[in-house]
């Protein structure tokens, strides 16, 4: 039996192996399926895609849909080739979480069926790394770095943080934590308390599908050009900046999918240099202005970047630049940029001459 597990990395998960735990209530597979199947030992909602031979032809199709501690049986016979990819209910706050290795399939936004032998955009579809799992293999496990007496209890205990239910701890230990949580959950939404335990969960993934959307950080360009986001907050083990988003003008994007109560983030953003004649600086991007008078700085560089730490950006490679803090009073917050939030930098990073 494989143990696939997931590392957190800026957006996603990768593999590696961990212990698994039985589940009550919860469903399971026998150890001898006839045909494969897939275990889903996280805390998270699970979407499944598999690739196997259809008459003769290897076939990416999705999605199944695993509750934490789910099993689901697959239509693959288990001496036939296989492929596997996951990923995190978009319900979840930090963003999606894979499952994958590195062949290259389709998925779908949807559920889907490719043909391998057209390209994924051609079929309105999207690439996506799935993992070789072994013909052998009748049982293929999806966990975490972190194991959970009760992968279901811990399902219950992040799906309430997602929907803002002060849960601070995700430990898979049934308590009256988490059981008060729950049962304010449910009268908050006059709900029955003698709900069985798959109908809590989804409706939990409901309730946080509404949710996510409005925590966390939302970056609107008001401006007039282009403008490139980044971020910088504090995770387990330091410092982290992140970058970058790009955000047209007219639009929003969601830059960070956590709620922001009592949680310390920075932002960082660059619009792009007019070319027009009469700009006294053409083809210069401009900063964000920091607005304090001693701002957070944070490495950032000009390619796509994940940093560790703030100190000493030049002798890793980067360059400070000063973010701006965002406010933490509420789960979330949109902040709206136009032409006056934006400064041309002045030869020591610091920001100078703001647009009239």
């Amino acid at each position: 039996m494989k143990h696939l597990v997931g590392f957190l990395l800026p957006v996603l998960f990768v593999f590696a192996g961990a212990a698994h735990t039985g589940e009550t209530g919860i469903v399971h597979v026998t150890d001898t399926p006839s045909n494969w199947s897939v275990c889903n030992d996280t805390s998270f909602v699970l979407r499944i895609a598999i690739a196997s031979s259809v008459d003769g032809q290897l076939t990416p199709r999705g999605w199944l849909r695993a509750r934490p501690g789910d099993c689901v049986d697959t239509d693959v016979p288990l001496d036939a080739q296989r492929f596997l990819y996951a990923e995190s209910s978009r319900a979840h706050q930090g963003g999606i979480r894979e499952w994958k290795g590195r062949v290259m399939l389709c998925v779908g936004e949807t559920d889907f069926q490719a043909d391998v032998t057209k390209g994924c955009p051609s079929q309105g579809l999207e690439a996506r790394p799935y993992r070789r799992v072994s013909e052998s293999e009748p049982v293929t496990r999806l966990v975490e770095p972190t194991s959970y007496n009760s992968v279901h209890t811990a399902g219950l205990q992040r799906l309430l943080r997602d929907n803002n239910y002060g849960i601070s701890r995700i430990d898979g230990l049934a308590g009256r934590r988490t059981s008060r949580a729950m049962t304010r959950f449910l009268n908050d939404n006059k709900l029955p308390g003698d709900m069985a335990a798959a109908e809590k969960i989804d409706i939990l993934e409901q309730s946080a599908l509404e949710f996510v959307d409005t925590v966390g950080l939302t970056l609107c360009n008001r401006s007039s050009a282009p403008v490139w986001g980044a971020i910088g907050y504090l995770r387990k083990g330091g410092w982290l900046s992140r970058g970058w988003w790009p955000v047209a003008s007219g639009s929003c994007v969601q830059m960070f999918r956590e709620s922001l109560t009592d949680r310390e983030l920075h932002v960082f953003a660059l619009q792009e240099g007019s070319v027009a004649e009469d700009d006294p600086h053409p083809g210069v991007d401009r900063h964000l202005i920091s607005n304090a008078s001693q701002p957070a700085r944070f490495c950032i560089i000009d390619a796509r970047f994940s940093a560790l730490g703030r100190e000493n950006c030049a002798d890793h490679g980067y360059e400070a630049a000063d973010f701006r803090m965002v406010p933490d009073g509420a789960p979330g917050y949109t902040l709206d940029l136009r032409d006056t939030d934006f400064a041309v930098p002045d030869a020591m990073g610091r920001d100078a001459d703001a647009i009239p």
